[in-house]
């Protein structure tokens, strides 16, 4: 009951802070859910396209905007301190809005599409794209110090990577937007997927703690 209520307490903190901006990952899932219940298409992979390039790069969003108030100016004395220390907590609660949620659009796709439409492989790579963009986004952020930009980048590569279908920039292509099936180029997305998100996870560690080391040190 107490955690219940801390938890609480903490996303209600969270609401004040951002202001509006706290349910900018809301809209996405909103608009995500309307476009699978009225689209017409008869083909699984536009929705799961749609996850993709609309609701899951928003993942990351209120946490990147929790630890920017580290960069405002005048901050970082008093709240680097607190907030490399529940750092782990924080992830951990918005890992748990965006299960559910992912959970909740692909129970959609199984009502609208058949028990048989949406693979073990899609399910597995959702929720490592969950990870991956939640801790690319705090990666970015510490390093760059700046939530616009950090987004900027987000946005910008999920953008071309949607439209493109991923057949245009050379770079890594974390996203799948066909049938899966389990063959070497999906074992390689996904171990490339778990590399990254646990180097990703430790330069965001690395950089909050040498930051409260330093304030420390003053």
């Amino acid at each position: 009951m107490r955690l219940a209520r801390n938890t609480f307490y903490m996303f209600y903190f969270d609401f004040k802070t951002m202001g509006l901006t706290f349910f900018v990952p809301i809209l996405a899932f909103f608009f995500t859910t309307l476009f699978i219940i009225i689209s017409k298409s008869h083909q699984i992979e536009t929705a799961i396209i749609i996850i993709q390039g609309l609701f899951i790069p928003f993942t990351c969003w209120a946490l990147m905007y929790r630890l920017n108030e580290l960069y405002e100016e005048g901050a970082q004395e008093t709240l680097i301190p607190y907030y490399s220390r529940i750092f782990i907590f924080d992830a951990l609660r918005y890992l748990t809005i965006n299960t559910f949620s992912i959970l909740l659009l692909s129970s959609l796709l199984v009502i609208k599409f058949g028990k048989n439409s949406l693979s073990n492989i899609n399910l597995i790579h959702f929720f490592l794209l969950i990870f991956f963009f939640l801790f690319l986004g705090t990666a970015l952020l510490v390093l760059l110090k700046n939530v616009e930009l950090s987004l900027t980048i987000i946005f910008i590569y999920s953008i071309i990577e949607v439209v493109t279908l991923g057949e245009f920039m050379p770079w890594p292509h974390i996203f799948i937007f066909d049938s899966p099936s389990l063959n070497i180029f999906i074992i390689i997305k996904f171990i490339t997927l778990f590399i990254s998100i646990i180097t990703l996870f430790y330069i965001t560690i690395v950089s909050l703690r040498k930051l409260d080391s330093n304030i420390r040190n003053i």
